[in-house]
């Protein structure tokens, strides 16, 4: 390749490159966007290649001080970009997963919608028949449900926490990769868990003591039911790169969509340690159960907070 068609085929990436280290001096690695820096590091390996195939190919040429001088004063924003790495973790948890939530919300609103068919339906049926229990919820779940005996004192509540994390995970999880199916699976996991907790509901208010159960359901429970509700979501985005690829081809399709529901996931990882640490140490607790309700609704005001608030400085 002659010197002039290098030149004018790698010029318009230097261009980028020095546009990036001209903000990166300015404003410093945590005030760019993550695909800005992704781009920044991409477009310094290349320079750095076209620099030593100029010292080879264009031994005497002026494009070889030229690039020197970029790829020097780009590498010493190298180490800047990977030490803000945390701080890219604390922007995803604060600003992008919620903007994420919001720009995929048709998808959530679909799965919360599968969710509730479930619960109203196994509700219904429980409501009508206790007996019809059975067909949502194991025999032996049904025969100890009294709610209202007093929170036994003798568990290991460090423990039950660990489980029932690991457990809503593993739903969680189940409903995001299931998008596979063409969503069927995930629709499959929403619905069963909608109509356990239907059939719960409805077993208990056949007892007569609803104020105990929402007050044990509730306070972990609006967390990890808005995390399960999100991975279901991220499930459909599945389904839908599979079915509409669109503009794409299939392949890539699918490549786009799992980035896009991946990119959810670990928000959900998050709700769900939190709610799993509530229910293993605030929910046992022996105080009143109009507390445990008012602590819920606080949980329910926190997340309207934490998933709308960033919408107002996204852009600062």
């Amino acid at each position: 390749m002659k010197e002039n068609q290098f030149i004018q085929k790698h010029s318009s990436s230097w261009d980028e490159l020095n546009r990036l280290t001209d903000l990166l001096d300015k404003k410093g690695a945590s005030n760019l966007k993550p695909e800005q820096l992704r781009k920044f590091l991409y477009l310094f390996r290349k320079a750095s290649h076209n620099l030593a195939y100029s010292r080879t190919h264009f031994k005497n040429s002026n494009i070889i001080p030229y690039l020197n001088s970029l790829v020097g004063r780009s590498h010493n924003h190298i180490y800047a970009v990977k030490k803000s790495n945390l701080s890219g973790i604390f922007k995803y948890f604060t600003i992008e997963f919620p903007l994420k939530v919001k720009k995929f919300h048709p998808y959530i609103l679909t799965a919360l919608f599968i969710f509730f068919i479930g619960f109203i339906l196994s509700l219904t049926l429980v409501k009508i028949n206790s007996e019809n229990a059975s067909y949502f919820l194991p025999d032996n779940m049904i025969a100890n449900i009294n709610w209202e005996m007093d929170t036994p004192k003798n568990l290991d509540y460090p423990l039950i926490s660990s489980v029932i994390m690991v457990n809503n995970i593993s739903v969680s999880f189940k409903a995001f990769v299931f998008g596979i199916t063409l969503g069927i699976g995930t629709a499959y996991v929403l619905f069963y868990n909608g109509a356990i907790l239907g059939a719960l509901t409805g077993l208990v208010y056949n007892l007569g003591n609803p104020v105990a159960y929402w007050s044990l359901i509730l306070p972990h429970g609006i967390i990890e039911l808005a995390a399960i509700f999100i991975s279901g979501g991220a499930g459909l985005i599945l389904a839908r790169s599979i079915l509409i690829p669109g503009h794409y081809t299939r392949k890539h399709s699918i490549i786009k969509g799992a980035k896009e529901a991946v990119y959810l996931i670990f928000g959900v990882i998050l709700m769900l340690v939190i709610a799993a640490l509530i229910e293993g140490f605030f929910t046992p607790l022996n105080i009143s159960p109009i507390i445990k309700l008012i602590f819920a609704l606080g949980t329910g005001f926190g997340l309207v907070i934490y998933f709308f608030l960033p919408h107002f400085f996204k852009d600062i």
